[in-house]
């Protein structure tokens, strides 16, 4: 029975979370357990995640529902004053921790995104026969994160039986604290992304990039977004922006989350596709999720300078600062050929989800049979 403790909600953008689900589902039993919270939620978070634990039997439906596969939108207090957690670790974690036995008999094998106090709790509750630690943001630097996060991640990692990560900064920063580190980045479905490729007109002029993911003022450097609204450039950003859009502007276009189905035919018509993001202590342990799909459709990229990207800057731009970032966007399209593009479709095949699934199942049978 895989227990999946989630730092984000079901029907959140589609990513590593809900793929391992899905593909373990086909395997053995799975409950994901949607996210148990890492900040204060607003007024409107707060009464949108009671509507979603009161109403959750409709909620989690899906239109084709996967077999073995449980999703629990838990209630559960944020970790962010001691008051909630004695709540947490005395009323709703054992709650919790009696749903999710609900859903099978089976040894449990426990994988949490989250490195909480609440998960603590829960680990101590269910006793599972093995934890693994998958560790995919920086949470240290993590905006209104407990201010007590880097110990219990500590506590975390020192309890769990693997602990893996997905960008290069995260495996330099846990190494010495964990032998059984792996590192497993972010992956594709290719022949999803690829249709664009197959499809797409190429064009001489830059006319609309493309940003696509979680949109919020800790990732995203917004005076590149302006620099390239001032050239002139159709700026379209694709994906929740629960803070808001802090620009307006008639060149520049939002979409609000668009399923993963969707999301390649939406991406046909942009002319490349760009990763703008800030460079801060938080950013430079991302490994950005859509790295490889965006390299599978064949467009140009221009990304800032995280870590993780620019081991890839032979076959996509870095953008520096804001003005070499934006001169880059202009020139993508010539400055992009034949090769490159076709680089960057064989390591978007090379990585994709299935293989990426396998090597964890890889990781999961080494741990059961040691």
């Amino acid at each position: 029975h895989i227990v999946i403790l989630s730092s984000i909600k079901w029907d959140f953008l589609w990513q590593r979370h809900q793929i391992i689900a899905e593909y373990f589902s086909t395997k053995t039993d799975v409950t994901f357990v949607e996210t148990t919270g890492l900040r204060n939620p607003g007024l409107s978070k707060s009464i949108e995640r009671l509507t979603r634990v009161l109403v959750s039997k409709k909620q989690i439906q899906r239109k084709t529902p996967i077999k073995n596969l449980k999703i629990l939108p838990p209630f559960i207090l944020p970790p962010t004053h001691s008051l909630f957690r004695q709540f947490n670790k005395n009323v709703f974690v054992p709650k919790l921790a009696k749903n999710i036995r609900q859903h099978s008999t089976k040894p449990i094998l426990l994988i949490t995104y989250v490195p909480t106090s609440t998960s603590l709790y829960l680990i101590d509750e269910l006793k599972p026969e093995k934890t693994i630690y998958d560790c995919v943001l920086n949470f240290e630097n993590f905006p209104g994160i407990p201010k007590d996060i880097v110990i219990t991640e500590n506590e975390l990692i020192q309890m769990a039986d693997m602990l893996i990560v997905d960008s290069v900064l995260l495996k330099e920063k846990h190494r010495h604290k964990k032998e059984q580190i792996t590192q497993i980045p972010a992956a594709v479905n290719f022949e999803m992304f690829y249709e664009i490729y197959e499809q797409q007109i190429m064009r001489k002029k830059v006319n609309k990039v493309t940003y696509f993911g979680g949109i919020d003022h800790y990732r995203i450097d917004w005076s590149i977004i302006e620099q390239l609204l001032e050239k002139g450039i159709y700026v379209e950003l694709i994906g929740p922006a629960p803070e808001g859009i802090p620009l307006r502007h008639n060149h520049l276009i939002h979409q609000d989350t668009v399923s993963h189905q969707s999301l390649p035919s939406v991406l046909k018509n942009c002319d490349t596709l760009i990763l703008p993001y800030q460079i801060n202590d938080f950013t430079k342990g991302t490994f950005p999720a859509k790295l490889f799909e965006c390299f599978a459709t064949g467009k140009p990229i221009v990304a800032t300078a995280l870590p993780d990207l620019v081991l890839f800057k032979d076959v996509m731009e870095i953008g520096e600062s804001k003005e070499d970032f934006t001169e880059k966007v202009l020139v993508s399209l010539q400055n992009d050929n034949f090769q490159k593009r076709e680089e960057r479709i064989l390591l978007a095949k090379d990585n994709s989800w299935s293989a990426r699934c396998n090597s964890y199942e890889e990781v999961l049978e080494g741990l059961i049979l040691n």
